[in-house]
Order: structure tokens, then sequence, then C-alpha cells
């Protein structure tokens, strides 16, 4: 918004550093900082067939930008970004497959939610992020503290999205009712069962887009 105006801090520091003479002032300048990624991976047994592309597709956007970071989830919540900062592709997922327990579970989505939340140092990274979850969304029982969850998530996050590979069913809507309940917090609720559809969704979280609960209502 101030892009052509006098950068007063710049400019006087120029004249000190050229003893007084400064052949212009400087003007302000448009600063472009990458937004923050956070992917939110389940790793739950309903996920298994979706959990190493996944992985993969993590692994490929830590490589890619500065500020991703990536975390597990079933049972218990996994912190993985170090692993996957490994350049060669085999030898990090090897890593972060080593670091996460509870492969292949139950799920426990909303109080793992709750706990990333609850961590001031993790819930830091959703702060002004992108934040991508990738789940089948099928909390068992109560789903109270997935509610809960998702829109203290929506209140830091910049954009909130679902990814889930029961999307790729063209019959899917999301009828159960954790997904009821989080459709209108969510920006976005996507097929999350291709990893070229998913790279392209996450190329384009810098570009608006009507929000989940208008789309999902038009489908139904």
């Amino acid at each position: 918004r101030s892009r052509g105006t006098l950068d007063l801090r710049r400019s006087l520091s120029e004249i000190v550093s050229a003893d007084g003479d400064i052949p212009s002032p400087l003007l302000r300048r448009r600063q472009i900082v990458p937004r923050k990624l956070l992917l939110l991976i389940d790793v739950s047994g309903s996920m298994k067939l979706h959990t190493a592309d996944y992985l993969k597709l993590a692994h490929a956007a830590v490589q890619g930008a500065d500020r991703a970071e990536v975390f597990t989830f079933g049972t218990r919540l996994t912190r993985i970004t170090s692993a996957l900062r490994i350049r060669d592709c085999g030898q990090a997922l090897a890593r972060a497959a080593a670091l996460v327990d509870d492969w292949d579970g139950g799920t426990r989505m909303g109080p793992t939610l709750l706990a990333f939340l609850s961590v001031p140092r993790f819930s830091a990274f959703a702060r002004g992020a992108a934040v991508v979850i990738l789940s089948d969304a099928l909390e068992r029982g109560d789903h109270s503290d997935l509610e809960t969850a998702m829109r203290r998530l929506s209140a830091r996050a910049f954009r909130l999205s679902l990814a889930t590979p029961l999307a790729g069913d063209p019959r899917f809507r999301p009828a159960t009712a954790a997904l009821r309940a989080m459709l209108p917090v969510l920006d976005d609720l996507i097929d999350g069962s291709s990893v070229s559809s998913l790279t392209d969704f996450i190329l384009s979280l810098g570009r608006p887009a009507p929000a989940a609960e208008t789309i999902w209502k038009r489908v139904s």
C-alpha cells in the first residue's frame, strides 16, 4: 500500500553511509514473502493406500519451499519436517517412518489436532499459513473435539483446506456429521485421491477461490 512513498529509514541510512550526500531519496518497495505451508497427514489405517504418496508430496514441498512444515497424525502427533529436509527422497522417507509410531492404526483426529494447537511452538506454524489436512476425516464417535480444533485452526490460518481421497468418487458428498460440522470453516474441500491434482491445488493456493461450503451446496 505504501509502495512509491519515501522510505525515510533507508534514505537516512544511505545519507550517513555517503557522508551526508545522497543523489535521490529512496522509495518504499513491495516485499514478497512466501506464505507458510503446513501439511497435516493422516497415517491411520483407513488412509494406508495414500500415505506413501502423501509423504512423497510432503518431501517435495519441504524441498521446494523455505517455510513448509509437515506433521503426521493418527492416534498421536508427530513432526517430520526435519526428516523431510534430507535431499534424497528414499532416505528422507525412511527417516520419517522411523519417527512415526502410529502407522495404520486408528484415528483420533480431533484430539490430535487439539494437541497440536496446545503447543505454542506448533500452533505458531499455523498462524498466517496455508494449512492443508490430508485425511478422510472419518472421526469415530463424538466429533466435538474435531469441530473445536477446526474452528481454532481456521482462526489462525490464512487458508484451511481438507483434501480427502473419498472426494475422488463422483458420488461423494460431505454427509457425515464430522464433515458437516467442519464444512462452514473450511476454505476448500477437495479431491485428495490424486497426487497430481493435489500438486496443482497446492500451487494454486495463492489464488482466491469460492468457499468450500458454497461449492458443495451447489453440488448437493
